[in-house]
């Protein structure tokens, strides 16, 4: 029996997420959105995921010495990248470090799309599963299963250096915008025993090659802002050469959904290992102006339309919630601009107890050059939707992942 089919038998652990002593950071952020249970998963599979995910990304970073001669010009084009944000990039490998999107399917998961670089949004949700943890009725199950987590924000910390000072930048307003966020996670670093720093570009100084806040001098500046808002306000930081910007813009080549329709296209170019990988991971991915038209029209049911570059759901388009009219105007709408189709992923449906409905669930893998770096899970009944977006429906929940 596994631990999910354990909980789901055992009533006395069901109200475990109305028992919560969450932080009042955390509290203010997610106590009305919570998913009605904890998910759980065994280390192995972690692991095993997180191994496939650093050998996918290796692949994507190999792609502009495939295809395009080592050309990051060409390569930026190709994913439709503008050539005022493809300036601010280099082609040096940047960490791997990120978080991907995954559903579940059976016993394999299947990957929706890589978000590379530090810009990401749920670690918080460490502090989540530390709380379901000290509830008093749960322990008992969760010394049985010899349950325990991963927490996103110290897996972050340890990989930026918790030893150094730490500042989180953001850009153009967002800090205000998404103040609640960067609440919880700065107050998650208090709690980890790291005090970290906050600003935006616009706030940076230079002085004698470090980078200043508020007159503190910055060993690292984590990056939160996206290349569209850093065009034209880089030049404090660029100057700041002895100030480390983890992680750099060049993330962006390979977290752009059209990376995925490279590989996916070139899939029977690759090695038999790496076909193999590929094949596991990824569904058939490809760009929009690629691909014949009439055979995307033609599969409407099986095909979700995404815009290459956007995030928190922003631009998906699930050819399955349109009839063929608005299918075949959207696509008219879009043509020209950077879109990929990806075939229709059919998850396993989640069961949460006390609703009969099946809900349908994001696995927010979180990962480092240290591997698994824990999880952010998105979930909702499967009824209001298609697009499991925190920020984009205000259906969608949050849970946290357990580990046995």
């Amino acid at each position: 029996m596994t631990v999910t089919e354990a909980y789901l038998r055992d009533e006395s652990v069901h109200g475990v997420m109305d028992r919560l002593d969450l932080p009042p950071d955390v509290e203010a952020l997610y106590g009305d959105r919570l998913v009605p249970r904890p998910f759980f998963l065994d280390r192995g599979t972690a692991d095993r995921v997180s191994a496939d995910l650093k050998a996918f990304f290796d692949l994507l970073v190999s792609l502009p010495a495939r295809l395009f001669g080592g050309s990051l010009t060409r390569y930026a084009a190709a994913l439709g990248i503008p050539p005022a944000e493809a300036a601010l990039m280099s082609a040096e490998r940047p960490p791997f470090h990120g978080r991907a999107d995954i559903y579940r399917v059976g016993e394999q998961f299947r990957l929706l799309e890589f978000n590379s670089g530090s810009q990401l949004g749920g670690r918080a949700l460490g502090d989540l599963a530390h709380a379901i943890l000290e509830v008093p009725d749960f322990k008992p199950f969760a010394d049985e299963h010899d349950l325990t987590y991963v927490h996103p924000v110290a897996e972050l910390l340890d990989a930026v250096g918790r030893d150094r000072t730490i500042a989180f930048l953001e850009a153009g307003g967002m800090l205000t915008r998404f103040a609640d966020r960067f609440a919880a996670l700065v107050q998650s670093c208090a709690r980890l025993g790291v005090d970290v720093l906050l600003g935006e570009l616009e706030d940076v100084v230079e002085r004698n090659g470090h980078a200043y806040l508020a007159g503190t001098r910055v060993d690292v500046a984590v990056r939160f802002f996206a290349p569209r808002q850093a065009v034209g306000r880089t030049g404090e930081l660029a100057r700041a050469h002895r100030t480390e910007v983890f992680t750099p813009l060049s993330s962006y080549l390979y977290g752009n959904k059209n990376t995925l329709a490279l590989l996916s296209g070139h899939r029977d170019e690759l090695e038999h290992g790496e076909r193999e990988l590929v094949d596991r991971l990824l569904p058939w991915t490809r760009s929009l102006h690629r691909t014949e038209l009439d055979q995307v029209r033609a599969n409407r049911e099986n095909l979700i339309l995404k815009a290459a570059g956007e995030f928190s759901g922003t631009g998906i388009h699930p050819g399955w919630l349109h009839d063929d009219a608005e299918w075949r105007q959207l696509l008219d709408d879009v043509r020209g601009k950077p879109f990929v189709v990806q075939e229709r992923v059919r998850p396993t449906p989640d069961v949460v107890p006390g609703d009969d409905r099946p809900w349908l669930t994001t696995w927010g893998w979180f990962v480092t050059e240290r591997g698994f770096a824990g999880m952010s899970i998105r979930s909702m009944p499967s009824e209001v939707g298609a697009v499991v977006s925190y920020g984009g429906n205000p259906d969608t929940r949050v849970s946290a992942l357990l580990l046995q």
